[in-house]
This record gives C-alpha cells, sequence and structure tokens, in this order.
C-alpha cells in the first residue's frame, strides 16, 4: 500500500497543479480576454463618462443612482432626509428622475423593529435589503406611506404644481400634499418597493412616465418634451422576446440634460 504511496502523491501533486493553472489561470484571462472584446463595457461595470467632455464619471448604468437633495457646499453627497407620516424618507430631488428606493431593518434602543431607507444609499459597501416577505405588515406600512409621499411631491398625480409649490412639497409634504379624494394613479409598483440590492439601474416604463410631470414642472418644461425624451431612452427586450422593456435611470437623466441643459437650482 504504502510502496506506491510516493508515485501517487505525485500525480495528486501534478494533477492538483494543471487544474490549477488551468481553471485558476489559463480559464479567467481567457474570460477577460473575451469580455474586454466582445462587452467592453459592461465588463468594465458600464461606466459612464460626462457629457460635457472632460471624462469624469459620473455614474454606471449597470449601477443604481441615487438623485436626492445635498446641501453640502463641499460637493460631497450629503443626503437630506424628509418626515412624513413618521416615516424618514430621502428627499427627493424633483429636477431628476428617480430610481428604485432601498429598505433596510433596524432595532431602536426599545427593541422594536423599524423599516428605514439604507444608510448611506447607493453606497456599494452598503448593499442589503429588509428581508421581509411581501405581507409582512412593517413592509407594507412602508410602502404604502413612501406611495403616498410620491404622490404629494407630484409623482403620478391628476394634479400639478408650481415649481415652487413642488419644491416646498418635497421637503414639506403636508404644504401641498394632496386631498384624500384627490384624482390619483396608483404608484408603479416598482418606485414604491426596494429592490433589495440598492443597485437596480433601471425602472419600469410605467415608473418613468410616471415622472414626467414632476420633473417638467421643477426644470420648467413643457412635459411632452420631457415625455418624448422617456420613449427615445426605453430600451426594448433582450433578443425582442425576454423580460420587459425598461429605462436606465442614468441614463435618462443625462439625456435630460443633454436635451434641457442643467438643471435650475433648487429654491
Amino acid at each position: 500500500m504504502f510502496r506506491n504511496f510516493p508515485k501517487e502523491l505525485l500525480v495528486a501533486v501534478r494533477i492538483t497543479l494543471v487544474i490549477a493553472v488551468l481553471c485558476g489561470l489559463v480559464y479567467p484571462l481567457v474570460m477577460l480576454g473575451v469580455s474586454q472584446v466582445a462587452f467592453n463595457k459592461q465588463a468594465n461595470g458600464g461606466l459612464t463618462p460626462n457629457p460635457n467632455g472632460n471624462g469624469t464619471v459620473v455614474g454606471a448604468t449597470l449601477v443604481g443612482e441615487c438623485y436626492y437633495e445635498t446641501k453640502d457646499v463641499s460637493g460631497a453627497a450629503v443626503f437630506q432626509t424628509t418626515q412624513y407620516q413618521g416615516h424618514t424618507f430621502y428627499t427627493v430631488d424633483p429636477r431628476y428622475f428617480q430610481g428604485r428606493p432601498s429598505y433596510s431593518v433596524q432595532t431602536t434602543s426599545s427593541g422594536t423593529e423599524v423599516v428605514m431607507p439604507l444608510t448611506p444609499p447607493c453606497e456599494s459597501s452598503n448593499s442589503q435589503g429588509s428581508n421581509l416577505a411581501p405581507s409582512n405588515a412593517l413592509l407594507i406600512e412602508q410602502v404604502d406611506t413612501y406611495a403616498g409621499y410620491l404622490h404629494c411631491v407630484g409623482i403620478d398625480t391628476a394634479g400639478s404644481f408650481t415649481a415652487a409649490q413642488l419644491q416646498q412639497a418635497v421637503t414639506d409634504p403636508s404644504a401641498h400634499c394632496l386631498s384624500t379624494g384627490a384624482t390619483t394613479t396608483p404608484i408603479p409598483v416598482d418606485l414604491a418597493t426596494g429592490d433589495f440590492t440598492s443597485f437596480d439601474p433601471d425602472i419600469s416604463v410605467a415608473a418613468a412616465l410616471a415622472q414626467v410631470n414632476m420633473v417638467a414642472e421643477a426644470r420648467g418644461l413643457d412635459p411632452a418634451k420631457v415625455h418624448a425624451v422617456v420613449e427615445a431612452n426605453i430600451t426594448g427586450r433582450v433578443l425582442w422576446i425576454f423580460g420587459e422593456s425598461d429605462v436606465d435611470v442614468l441614463q435618462l437623466n443625462i439625456a435630460m440634460n443633454n436635451a434641457f441643459g442643467a438643471p435650475p437650482t433648487l429654491g
């Protein structure tokens, strides 16, 4: 039995080295080469440069971006929050189309579980979801309240705000929130429900169209022109049969700036 042990050990070592080289070096390098040639943009994260041509990367088409209000004079992304019906939400920047929200479950000092937005949002080291079932009361309350907040800031409502009213409603929803009997249409589900990872870069076509009036009012534009930009940035199904048409939020907001210039300063 032990007479052949050195020979068998040598064979095992050789096989291990061959597999290590093939699977740990050759295969990854081949896949890297193929991806760089055939899928260069996707392999590099879909990095998107600033349209002004200065080479600065403004985001990635494969990673969800945040479009919330900031007030840090240094330019750091210190996102503002808004209180609405006892819940804390990141303050929507009405000049831009919004992506999907992300929630996490936190336990208060009293031991009560609450659903809170991820802090900080759109942070690669902070990818997590609530892990709550659709029937969970905490999640239902969060989604219902956030949908109400989106209605109050002018998303998918039959009414409209002036630019000044819209800005006030964003930071103080009670100021111009629609009355109980006001005509509204349901908020598209992906605008009010989290994507778990906080990295979903796309929204449904319905979610993009629901925001047309808000963005148009905040920028002082004709809603029909904003609608046309949304239509021009709809991505079709994969191979024309798989999945659903959607809109990349980053690309849509870049297209808006290309078409109409930088948005006006928030009031």
